[in-house]
């Protein structure tokens, strides 16, 4: 069974908040111990020697009982032993606590025992030496933290604290530190609790979210509204997300191109194959005819010779038509450009077809404007004229229909036009028609490179060209900068 993120950090943080607790502990309880006997046993060096002091100054007297009884109160029990010289006997002095808190003189003591049993642990001790000493009888015992200092004249003072309030206030202190501690641990709980959630809870999404996107879903996004890194990495995952989706979809938009420009591709070879095959059998059948010499007189083999020079130059255009567009795709393709005046540019193309299809019985209409001179490639614009005328006679309808050449000056730009009656371009084909190896379905001669080639002659020459399906026909147009 997997366990998950959030668990293993809850049970992280509790594990750490439990060591630091016991350490926590540990460490109190023993150097609050040496810290707090430390501090205990200064305060009695401290109180016995300020006695002493007294004691040399102006012997015992009842400013040194009340200094004593003043002592008293702060805990500390200071006993003063003199040795009387008549009997050899001590005399102890003694100033304790009694119920109201006032210091008094104990005297000779309460009993020899007793009195012999603290004289006796007292004389085992040196000037200024820290002890231990016990006090009462077999049923209660009594350690007292012990200190002895001896006045000019070999008087002994001692200072002492019983050594029971010592364990006493470590006891509390170490009860009061485990109840605290426990309350800590069970704090720190409930923060491990919410801590690891807010923080697991987030990045469950994130990587579901995750998922997602290597899965190509991109639906799903991050909604928090954190400013903190994972809030960060929520709205790097949402970028992320959104670059990847638009990226996949120009992806997709340009294998989608490829592959319809695959399959004009392939169309146009079979196009090319038919179109340059079809003049190299006539070539080939009228050859053989002329070889074997089967022709009876001279005017048909100039026939023959004359049939086989149109299907040659069919070939010529058509490998003419590659190298114009390998030229274009390759940015190679180079202008000669010179001052022309346009109309006479376009009304020797149209005089052309007019020659060419008198059968059709087409009627052309020139409305051009004239003597304008403008800069362009002569060649290269009797090329793109011309290859609007074909296709506008490939494709009017009736045979005797119209076909309409007109040029004006607008906006700065000398804009030639060409329309044809006939049927419309097709709404999803007429963003085609100027793409490379583009050639309509109800076309049944031609490569389909006219309309590219047109379009890149005119890019080079700093113009652009447009199609509209208007009503009856269709309507081509380019235009130049006349500057």
């Amino acid at each position: 069974m997997k366990v998950s993120i959030f668990s293993r950090l809850m049970l992280y943080i509790g594990i750490f908040f439990l060591i630091l607790c016991g350490l926590t502990y540990f460490a109190l309880s023993t150097y609050f111990e040496v810290y707090y006997t430390q501090t205990r046993t200064e305060t009695l060096i401290a109180n016995t020697e300020q006695i002493l002091r007294i004691y040399n100054q102006v012997g015992l007297t009842p400013e040194l009982q009340s200094s004593i009884a003043t002592i008293g109160e702060e805990g500390t029990v200071i006993q003063i032993v003199q040795n009387k010289t008549t009997s050899g006997e001590a005399s102890i002095h003694e100033g304790t606590m009694n119920g109201s808190g006032q210091g008094q003189g104990m005297g000779q003591g309460n009993g020899s025992g007793q009195q012999k049993s603290f004289e006796t642990q007292m004389a085992g001790h040196q000037d200024g030496e820290s002890f231990m000493m016990v006090s009462g009888n077999s049923d209660h015992t009594v350690e007292w933290l012990s200190y002895k200092k001896v006045a000019a004249d070999g008087t002994q003072i001692v200072g002492r604290i019983p050594f029971y309030a010592v364990h006493d206030v470590i006891h509390i202190v170490q009860n009061f530190l485990l109840v605290f501690l426990l309350i800590i641990f069970g704090c720190s709980l409930v923060f491990a609790f919410f801590f690891a959630r807010g923080i697991s809870k987030p990045i469950i999404h994130l990587n579901r979210i995750s998922k997602e996107m290597g899965n190509l879903n991109f639906t799903e996004k991050y909604k928090g509204t954190r400013k903190d890194e994972i809030g960060q990495l929520g709205e790097t995952l949402n970028h992320i997300s959104n670059e990847l989706e638009g990226t996949i979809e120009m992806l997709q938009v340009e294998l989608n191109k490829e592959r319809t420009l695959e399959k004009m591709r392939q169309r146009f070879t079979a196009q090319v194959s038919h179109e340059i095959q079809t003049p190299l059998a006539v070539i080939k059948s009228y050859a053989e005819a002329l070889e074997d010499e089967i022709l009876e007189t001279r005017e048909e083999e100039m026939e023959y010779f004359i049939t086989i020079e149109k299907e040659a130059d069919k070939i010529s255009g058509i490998a003419s038509d590659l190298l114009d567009l390998s030229q274009i795709e390759s940015g190679a393709y180079t202008l000669n450009k010179e001052m022309v005046l346009g109309s006479e540019v376009l009304t020797s193309v149209i005089e052309r077809f007019e020659h060419t299809y008198p059968e059709k019985n087409i009627q052309f209409e020139n409305d051009c404007d004239t003597g304008l001179m403008i800069s362009m490639d002569r060649k290269r614009m009797e090329q793109v004229v011309y290859n609007f005328l074909d296709n506008a006679i490939k494709h009017v309808a009736p045979e005797d229909g119209v076909i309409e050449v007109k040029s004006e000056v607008r906006s700065g730009e000398w804009a030639v036009s060409v329309y044809n009656v006939g049927y419309p371009i097709p709404e999803n084909e007429i963003d085609q028609i100027w793409g490379y190896f583009y050639k309509a379905h109800s076309d049944k001669k031609g490569t389909g490179l006219g309309l590219a080639i047109v379009k890149g002659i005119i890019q080079c020459h700093g113009g652009q060209v447009a199609v509209e399906n208007r009503e009856s026909g269709v309507w081509f147009e380019v235009t130049l900068p006349l500057k």
